[in-house]
């Protein structure tokens, strides 16, 4: 006669826990200014309202101090499952945007840490007032354009992402 076993909740619930401890976290983890380095160019991340991150299938989570860092970073390491990445709101320093929600301005009038150029908002409205106070112009994108291969007409921004392949 076999003999059943009964587990108490708690146990369930240890189990539950440990089981889940191996599955990687998908959300970005508070940049430390001042403190955490750029996985890609090694400075440390000091301006709030620019920042990125990629967050590996096993929870590693890297952090960029431009967007032109993370793009590099991603060309380098592309093997394996696609990262989560996610950017800084330009306008609410300290919170990410998911980078298929963001969309971005690229404007000569933006400084940026590694000269990107590139900002990240919550929506078309901030992004147009942004665009109007750096006196109109600029380029709006969404993330997948950011992905796909440069063409001839490469931007300033793109020198760090796509310097492999200049010409001597």
């Amino acid at each position: 006669m076999k003999r059943s076993r009964k587990f108490s909740p708690a146990t369930l619930a240890l189990a539950a826990l440990v089981a889940l401890a191996g599955c990687g976290d998908t959300q970005p983890k508070a940049i430390n200014y001042g403190r955490d380095e750029c996985a890609e160019c090694k400075m440390t991340l000091v301006n709030q309202r620019y920042g990125a991150e990629l967050i590996s299938a096993k929870g590693k989570v890297f952090k960029f101090d431009d967007l032109n860092c993370l793009l590099a970073f991603e060309k380098k390491n592309a093997a394996g499952p696609a990262p989560q990445a996610y950017v800084v709101d330009c306008n609410r320093p300290n919170q990410f945007l998911s980078s298929d929600q963001a969309i971005l301005l690229q404007h000569d009038g933006l400084r940026t840490p590694m000269g990107s150029r590139f900002a990240a908002f919550a929506s078309e409205t901030e992004l147009e007032t942004a665009r109007t106070q750096l006196g109109g112009a600029g380029k709006t994108l969404r993330w997948p354009d950011l992905l796909r291969p440069p063409s001839a007409e490469k931007t300033a921004a793109c020198t760090t992402c796509c310097s492999a392949e200049k010409k001597p």
